[in-house]
């Protein structure tokens, strides 16, 4: 009876766990099947996150693409990611040239700098020619205190710009000055003088306040004292409104009377010009002419004016029918008395002179303030006077064939041997002495600049 009780108890709690053992896996499955219908009817919900999925992203873009292989499409995402960046960094660049570009114009402004065809220059405030500079009539000391020059230049072209007053004996004005190429030569004028112009305005007539005494004068107050300029020693046949200098050109104006001597075609002062560039920009080319027991000097002259930058010289046995109408710059070297025995010619004009003699008698009225008579040598004053005589002495001056030629002749010559050689070797060892002088007379009292005032 025992046993067989224990065995239907034992039997009956079998049964109750089965049950329940069932009853989870139910529930378990009931759990999941509700989880997977739950997912799946929310598969359009959208996921809130703080990381973009990128990956996804792409290969949605990818499944979405049509007619193209998802390598072609990576391949085209990846050349326009490439051709943004491009433009970004074209876009960053621009803004930073425009940046840099402001800032140098802002630089330029406060530096007061220009470029003017690729050319910097700095201080240029504009070309002045044209402006009211001046009131006609009105005299000049009063149109410089109102009207005062606007101040030189920095640039990469310069001038030697000199003022000088009684044919160079009083020195107003030399500075190396700037320059804009192909500007006038008024402009430097202006921007550095106090300038009065006369008869429209292409002609100077006064400069620092020294006036004509001729062009606004009349009567009795009316002299012919004037200002007058060369370039790189020759007298400028055009106005300086007109004419356009040149790099290294020497511009020299110099106030005086012109009431004997009206042109000056040359002087000796600048030199190495005309020599070294010409007139212009146009240089003939130099030939140096001496007598027959000069030949030495000649080759040591060529090869001083060489060192100074003159690249165009030849050199040949004095013939005077070469000098009279010159195609090229002339230095002449020998002994007066020598000189006049060969410059015996039948002229252009069929009349037999004698070339030196002839330009010797003329001195005062051609420019030439030394003259060679009685075996001396004689310093001239501007009305043709004599200043000083030396029996030994030279001379060195210039001279033109005409008014209007721009090929003047040098003569360097001399009493005899030593007179000669006095002249000779100032010019070329001791060039600074004859420096803004118009012609020299050499003794052994010095140099001694010609023409006088007194």
């Amino acid at each position: 009876m025992y046993r067989i009780f224990g065995s239907e108890k034992s039997l009956e709690g079998i049964s109750v766990r089965k049950k329940v053992i069932r009853f989870i896996s139910v529930l378990l499955i009931l759990i999941m099947s509700f989880s997977i219908l739950t997912g799946c009817g929310k598969s359009n919900t959208k996921e809130i996150t703080n990381i973009e999925d990128k990956g996804n992203k792409e290969n949605n873009d990818i499944s979405g693409s049509k007619g193209e292989s998802p390598v072609e499409i990576l391949k085209n995402k990846e050349e326009d990611k490439k051709e943004e960046k491009d433009k970004n960094t074209e876009e960053t660049k621009g803004e930073q040239d425009k940046s840099q570009d402001k800032k140098t114009e802002e630089t330029k402004k406060e530096e007061n700098v220009v470029v003017i065809d690729g050319v910097t220059y700095k201080n240029y405030k504009g070309p002045v020619q044209g402006e009211k500079k001046y009131k006609e009539g009105t005299p000049a000391k009063k149109n410089s205190d109102e009207y005062k020059s606007s101040g030189d230049i920095e640039s990469p072209y310069k001038v030697n710009l000199i003022v000088t007053t009684g044919f160079g004996h009083k020195k107003i004005f030399a500075k190396n000055v700037g320059m804009v190429k192909d500007e006038v030569g008024m402009e430097v004028l202006f921007r550095n003088l106090d300038i009065q112009t006369g008869y429209g305005g292409g002609f100077v007539n006064a400069i620092n306040g020294i006036e004509s005494k001729y062009t606004f004068f009349t009567g009795d107050e009316r002299k012919k004292e004037d200002w007058f300029y060369w370039v790189n020693g020759i007298l400028a046949p055009i106005g300086v409104a007109e004419y356009r200098p040149k790099p290294g050109d020497v511009i020299w104006w110099d106030y005086h009377d012109w009431s004997i001597t009206m042109f000056i075609p040359a002087v000796i002062g600048s030199y190495p010009q005309p020599f070294k560039s010409g007139f212009q920009g146009k240089n003939p080319g130099t030939v140096i002419l001496y007598t027959s027991s000069y030949a030495n000097e000649a080759e040591r002259l060529k090869k001083s004016l060489q060192k100074q930058g003159v690249t165009q010289i030849d050199i040949g046995k004095y013939d005077a029918t070469l000098i009279e109408n010159p195609k090229k710059y002339y230095i002449v070297l020998g002994v007066w008395d020598d000189l006049v025995t060969q410059s015996n010619i039948t002229n252009s004009k069929g009349k037999e002179i004698n070339l030196m003699k002839d330009i010797n008698e003329k001195n005062k009225f051609v420019g030439v303030n030394s003259k060679f008579e009685g075996g001396k040598v004689h310093a001239l004053n501007f009305k043709g006077e004599t200043v000083s005589s030396y029996d030994q002495g030279g001379a060195i001056y210039a001279y033109a064939a005409g008014i209007g030629s721009t090929k003047p002749i040098w003569v360097v010559t001399g009493t005899d041997d030593e007179g000669f050689k006095m002249a000779y070797n100032v010019l070329l060892n001791e060039p600074q002495k004859i420096k803004d002088c118009f012609g020299a007379v050499v003794s052994k009292n010095g140099v001694e600049k010609v023409p006088y005032l007194k």
